[in-house]
């Protein structure tokens, strides 16, 4: 029994989990538009900010003419979360060889 091999694994894990946990945080606050705070997208050090406070509804609201921008941070987003979730999937599935081939008798 490798408990060593197993262990690690495990860590392996719970460290993508964590990772793909964060990436659905971020694809949420975007997504509406980090609240009350609002977002900016950061391109070769330069913020464009996207989102800001409506100061009548105090909802996070598009700043007119970056809907693309906004629209093209979801995507990435996504792409993001997409391969967090693989990631997790691949680990995941590297614990159950490791259980299943007899590493643990």
């Amino acid at each position: 029994m490798n408990v060593d091999a197993i262990k690690a694994q495990a860590d392996a894990l719970q460290a993508a989990r964590n990772r793909l946990k964060t990436a659905r945080e971020k694809l949420a606050a975007v997504r509406a538009h980090n609240g009350q705070n609002g977002y900016s997208v950061t391109v070769n050090g330069v913020d464009i900010r996207v989102s800001n406070m409506d100061p009548h509804s105090y909802q996070g609201k598009l700043i007119r003419g970056r809907e693309m921008i906004h629209l093209g941070a979801i995507k990435a987003i996504e792409a993001f979360v997409d391969h967090c979730e693989q990631k997790a999937r691949e680990e995941a599935e590297k614990l159950r060889t490791l259980i299943d081939n007899g590493v643990i008798a």
